[in-house]
């Protein structure tokens, strides 16, 4: 069991550059408290590979710190992995782009895949049902190594939507046909973490990205890491230090309204707040499927001129509502899930308001 004295601490910390985040990270470990006997245990690190991009994207997140988390836990005797599912690409080929892939080598810890599934069933809960990758389960500790960005569908991705990609593969897929719309999908991430619980979450925000994240959106450099206990406390820290209002994010207002987040404590050295510009997909939150959802929602559309025809967003979309032959978009399938731009290589999706579906 957790301590609740640990639960309720989030450290964030001034860390301008990604030299000195051992350093940063090491103090977080020591402002936490976390002295955890790890000896022999097994210790998944679960870092966002969303795609093959390259650390300066500021997509994924950087191997100094997958590094130096590593590198922590291996001084204390424990066995050490890294793993992701990232999209449409294999695990091996977004962290050799990533700069992971050489991190793992470098310090002989292996590189898992996420593509066996296990079906486990929830106490608690909207969704009970998940299938989760086989190394998360049998980890003795899970280290939630998240990336401070915003995100076209939930709007922001930090720790809690850093975990969806413990499920495995095409099975995300499935997902964004089941939940199909903002709120839906919020609620199923936050099932998802109350299960999946991490040990420790780790959030690289030394550069990040908002906009139209969370691939294609604008580089920021907030120069932080931030590490707690308890995942839902470090998503409500950072969106408060951001100026993030919770009210327009179902994940952040679902966690406090269900008392996942709970009371904290705040350490570190005190980050001047700044703030974060959310996507333009959904100013308002209507997350329902209803008429006004058309007016305030913004769709999809292929930009030709960018467009290289990779098709990752043809073959990505749940619903089959992508002609990359035509460069067409059917919106009467499309359910906004925003897959495609989240994917898009070349920022070859571009959003739009549509008055008449």
């Amino acid at each position: 069991m957790e301590k609740k004295s640990q639960m309720n601490r989030v450290a964030i910390l001034s860390s301008p550059e990604y030299a000195k985040c051992r350093e940063k990270i090491a103090e977080g470990f020591d402002l936490l408290n976390f002295d955890d006997d790890v000896r022999e245990k097994k210790v998944l690190l679960k870092p966002n590979l969303l795609s093959a991009r390259t650390p300066d994207s500021s997509v994924t997140t950087h191997p100094e710190i997958v590094r130096a988390v590593a590198e922590i836990f291996l001084r204390r005797g424990a066995k050490v992995s890294v793993g992701d599912s990232p999209a449409r690409v294999s695990t091996i080929t977004a962290a050799r782009a990533a700069g992971i892939e050489s991190v793992c080598r470098e310090l002989d810890i292996p590189l898992v895949d996420f593509d066996d599934p296990v079906s486990v069933v929830l106490q608690e809960g909207t969704y009970r049902n998940f299938e989760i990758a086989r190394p998360v389960l049998e980890a003795d500790l899970v280290v939630n190594l998240a990336k401070l960005k915003t995100h076209s569908l939930t709007l922001v991705t930090f720790a809690v939507k850093n975990l969806f990609g413990c499920i495995p593969g095409a099975r995300k897929q499935g997902w964004h046909f089941r939940a199909r719309n903002m709120g839906d999908f919020s609620r199923m991430l936050l099932d998802l973490a109350r299960y999946l619980k991490p040990s420790l979450t780790v959030l690289d925000g030394v550069e990040g990205m908002d906009g139209n994240g969370p691939s294609n959106g604008r580089k920021i450099y907030p120069g932080i890491v931030a590490l707690s206990r308890n995942v839902f406390s470090l998503d409500d820290a950072i969106a408060e230090l951001f100026q993030v209002k919770h009210s327009k994010v179902p994940l952040l207002r679902m966690a406090r309204e269900e008392n996942l987040v709970g009371e904290y404590e705040i350490v570190g050295d005190g980050p001047v707040p700044a703030r974060l510009v959310l996507p333009e997909t959904n100013y308002i939150a209507v997350y329902g499927a209803g008429f006004l959802r058309h007016f305030v929602t913004k769709f999809p559309r292929i930009d030709r001129k960018n467009c290289i025809e990779c098709r990752n967003c043809e073959k990505a979309c749940p619903v089959g509502a992508i002609e990359i032959d035509r460069f067409r978009i059917d919106y009467s399938k499309c359910i906004t899930c925003y897959v495609c731009h989240e994917i898009c290589p070349e920022n070859a999706i571009v959003f739009k308001r549509r008055f008449h579906i």
